[in-house]
């Protein structure tokens, strides 16, 4: 355990900072957002943001974030949430989709990167210019209604200078993504898309800190400073986030703890709203979250809070993996119990799980149980049949019984 009864001295156990964790992460309950779109705009709402992610083995990380948490999704959803001006894409920590209520948090962002800014998105001057002339004068283009230059050699990596432009005047603010046809982005002039009721003044330090923490302890709960500015450049935001939360601790809004061990000596802090608000049931049945899910996405919180040491492999050869391409981490109430690396054959309607693998020091969760959760992953992935090659953690009988107990119709 990386986090142990040191938590005693603000009187919380580890039970309960999972529980407040799982009850922020917005996967305590099946229906905590509502249903369909609405309920997709109040989950994005709540949890700042959703990753965007091109990996496709099975449902991309944005779609199963939010299916996760809303019944009745589907992906085209975000598209309707930004055609609505409810939401829009720009970066948080990677590439993501936003409620359009925080767009004034973008702005820094937005002012350090055309003020010359570093940033991969490199492209000429002459050329940004010419593409807003364009778009200005004949509304929103995708980057392939601009020809590459005749000498230019094909290949993904090779990005044709419009494509650089569009990129960079995006990452600038001075273009939006309106909508995307697959994955490729059209956009527009920001100042064309931007709904008039949006607050565009710039935040100042402080008052950014002060969201960065409020949002915190919205969708975490339980975190410390680095988790709260994941990501943020912003030159002194790591002392103003600090003094963010000294004022949110003297007016009673967070508690501090310390927890020791792997964790660090750093404080943590638990929104204490969440403690009597975690309270409630929470739901039993096992959960295949995203690798990009907000729950597991600070690696370090998920191993102090949850002991639950988690890496997505996609990125290693394939002889150093150890539980499969694309392992989902699966959560059952507050435990998270193993990884299912599984792909969706979708002209087969088949979700095919190789590898569940299930966590030796916990008690292994029912046939049913596990059942359920490959159901509804099955279901999120349109499939209607689901095929387990392989379980491990348990004894070798088991391991072949429950790999029977598991496949089937969905």
């Amino acid at each position: 355990m990386y986090i142990d009864s040191a938590v005693a001295s603000a009187g919380l156990s580890m039970d309960v900072l999972r529980r407040i964790a799982v009850h922020a992460g917005g996967v305590a309950r099946q229906t905590p957002f509502g249903r369909g779109r609405p309920g997709a705009a109040r989950a994005l709402e709540h949890l700042g943001h959703v990753q965007l992610d091109t990996i496709s083995v099975v449902t991309r990380a944005h779609d199963h974030i939010l299916a996760s948490r809303v019944p009745g999704f589907h992906s085209g959803h975000l598209q309707q949430l930004i055609a609505r001006r409810e939401a829009f894409e720009y970066w948080a920590h990677a590439a993501a989709f936003l409620p359009m209520t925080d767009f004034r948090h973008a702005l820094p962002r937005m002012q350090r990167l055309a003020a010359g800014g570093r940033h991969w998105a490199r492209a000429d001057r002459h050329e940004m210019a010419r593409v807003l002339d364009r778009i200005r004068a004949e509304g929103p283009l995708r980057a392939r209604d601009f020809a590459a230059p005749p000498d230019q050699r094909s290949g993904w990596w090779e990005w044709k200078p419009a494509k650089r432009a569009l990129e960079r005047l995006f990452h600038e603010g001075s273009l939006m993504v309106t909508a995307r046809e697959g994955f490729e982005k059209r956009f527009d002039l920001t100042a064309r898309v931007l709904p008039t009721w949006v607050d565009t003044s710039m935040p100042d330090l402080a008052e950014h800190a002060a969201w960065l923490v409020t949002r915190a302890r919205r969708y975490l709960g339980v975190f410390t400073a680095r988790h709260a500015r994941y990501q943020r450049r912003e030159v002194g935001l790591v002392k103003a986030v600090d003094r963010a939360l000294t004022n949110a601790v003297e007016a009673g809004e967070v508690l501090q703890i310390t927890h020791p061990g792997r964790a660090g000596n750093r404080p943590w802090f638990v929104d204490a709203a969440a403690v009597e608000a975690c309270r409630g049931p929470i739901s039993r049945r096992a959960q295949a979250l995203s690798p990009f899910d907000p729950l597991v996405i600070h690696r370090d919180r998920l191993a102090a809070l949850f002991d639950f040491d988690y890496q997505i492999e996609c990125y290693l050869p394939a002889a150093k993996r150890r539980y499969g391409y694309f392992s989902l981490p699966l959560l059952a109430g507050t435990r998270f119990i193993g990884r299912a690396d599984c792909k969706a054959e979708r002209r087969q309607r088949v979700l095919t799980c190789r590898h569940l693998a299930l966590e030796p020091a916990a008690a292994p969760p029912d046939v049913e149980t596990l059942r359920r959760g490959l159901v509804h992953l099955a279901h999120m992935n349109d499939c209607e049949h689901i095929n387990v090659i392989r379980v491990s953690g348990i004894d070798a009988l088991s391991a072949s019984l429950a790999a029977r107990g598991l496949s089937g119709p969905a």
